[in-house]
């Protein structure tokens, strides 16, 4: 069940009903019917991987258990490796498997061996790699003792299948998202209105935008070897537009969705197109997941204790990080590709006088396109793809452009409502105070921005032809 599905409106609505009219009173059965909705939404896509999401939640629950009253410490150690082996054993088999096992086959062929037969048909679950990180984060938490154990089964069990983020994050940690599960929660006018309204942008921004810069896209990868240097180039940029828009999307529509239900969610994104380095995007871009791998991958290897150790650790990370996005050598290039360029332009960008604000902008331009050559080989389904679609910002003109599922006057359409929205993020960047001074002006003025958002959603949001997938883009990983 997408959020932008009319089915998904349909269950959020009974969801809110429900929950605020009949379940407000009793912490026990608002955490039974969250799990019993949860766990509606996330068998809709296929029933049959509830009982995967069931026994990470039951292992992990006892796991916390076990470690938290066990002083022992390689009982300790025995506890947390079993909550290890089975929700990586359970991401390892069913994303990573066949990626393996192709991986041996090529280096078997090599040598003149087959092991094609080794091939399994594997579906690979909804969200499998956020719920596995979150509720991993749990036991690595309960082990390092900065976390106490829950005995509130539902609780748990609802803090890891809930619906806003369960399928795509933001990657919660304990510390921060159970203890909501185990108080009673009110809501008032405000906090509803500022879900309602970050679930309004977030559609928005998925359907008017995203979804119209897809269209280019998917049509320009589907025909690198007939594009030009133009047309390549613009794929580039609004493939990187698209990625930021639509992921950022589904973030915004989650922690709007649980925040009306009286949930508070970490931030996910907070421009990151403004960045001044890339050591500050990645501060900005991911916020879950990029701070889930400093803290239990980058810090545990050893941090930063010297330049060496340090350069080993950031490839390490970024190269995990890319093989977490999916099960393709294609991915491992684009997160090492990130850690090369972190690791090569960071002293350069500190350099630089932020202060001037022509600097500032050549400082973001730069750190930007960056990012979206690296998401060449994020978007690309081989390396040949990848490397063809760079080739062709070498080739003359072949007057492609508007042939890319865009005629010229939606190309340009395009291209105004991106500049509309950076001019927007740019305002956002200079005065951080925007949504107060927007919730303080007259109700005729909010509502005409209410209004506003609903129409262009209806109106000019991307429909129909050219879309044959509106899923979120990371509903794949």
């Amino acid at each position: 069940m997408g959020f932008n599905t009319i089915s998904f409106g349909i269950f959020f609505f009974i969801v809110f009903f429900l929950y605020w009219i009949f379940l407000r009173k009793s912490i026990l059965y608002r955490n039974i019917f969250l799990v019993i909705v949860s766990y509606i939404f996330y068998g809709w896509w296929d029933w049959r991987f509830l009982l995967l999401i069931f026994i990470s939640s039951l292992t992990d629950f006892v796991v916390g258990y076990k470690i938290g009253k066990e002083s022992n410490k390689t009982k300790r150690k025995l506890w947390l490796l079993l909550s290890i082996t089975v929700n990586i054993g359970f991401l390892a088999f069913f994303k990573y498997y066949n990626f393996f096992i192709e991986s041996m086959s090529d280096l078997c062929s090599f040598f003149g061996s087959n092991t094609d037969n080794l091939r399994l048909n594997i579906i690979l679950p909804v969200g499998i790699s956020f719920y596995t990180f979150q509720t991993l984060s749990y036991t690595i938490d309960i082990y390092y003792k900065r976390f106490e154990p829950t005995r509130n089964i539902f609780a748990f069990i609802a803090f890891v299948s809930f619906f806003p983020q369960l399928v795509a994050g933001p990657i919660e940690r304990a510390k921060k998202l159970l203890p909501q599960f185990l108080k009673q929660i009110t809501v008032d006018y405000e906090t509803l209105r500022s879900g309602l309204l970050l679930m309004s942008w977030g559609f928005l921004k998925k359907i008017v935008i995203a979804d119209r810069l897809a269209i280019f896209v998917n049509n320009a990868y589907s025909n690198i070897e007939q594009l030009d240097a133009i047309t390549a180039f613009v794929a580039i940029i609004f493939f990187a537009f698209q990625l930021y828009l639509d992921f950022s999307a589904y973030s915004d529509i989650a922690i709007g969705a649980a925040r009306v239900l009286g949930f508070n969610l970490s931030l996910n994104f907070k421009r990151p197109y403004m960045a001044y380095s890339l050591s500050d995007f990645w501060k900005r871009w991911h916020i879950s997941l990029s701070s889930w791998f400093k803290d239990y991958v980058y810090i545990p290897l050893g941090g930063r204790k010297n330049r060496v150790q340090y350069i080993c650790n950031i490839l390490i990370v970024f190269s995990v990080s890319g093989l977490w996005h999916g099960a393709s050598w294609n991915f491992v290039v684009w997160g090492l590709l990130n850690g090369l360029f972190l690791l090569l332009f960071q002293g350069f960008f500190k350099s630089i006088n932020r202060e001037r604000l022509l600097n500032r902008i050549l400082v973001s331009v730069s750190v930007f396109l960056l990012w979206a050559l690296t998401l060449v080989f994020f978007r690309s389904q081989t390396f040949n793809s990848a490397f063809l679609m760079l080739s062709d910002l070498g080739v003359s003109t072949k007057d492609v452009l508007y042939s890319q599922g865009l005629n010229k006057a939606e190309f340009y359409f395009t291209v105004k409502v991106l500049f509309a929205y950076i001019l927007f993020e740019i305002m956002q960047e200079r005065y951080s105070d925007l949504y107060n001074w927007f919730v303080s002006r007259y109700f005729m003025f909010r509502w005409c921005v209410y209004i506003f958002i609903i129409a262009a959603i209806l109106f000019l949001g991307s429909y129909g032809t050219g879309l044959d997938d509106r899923n979120f883009i990371y509903f794949q990983f």
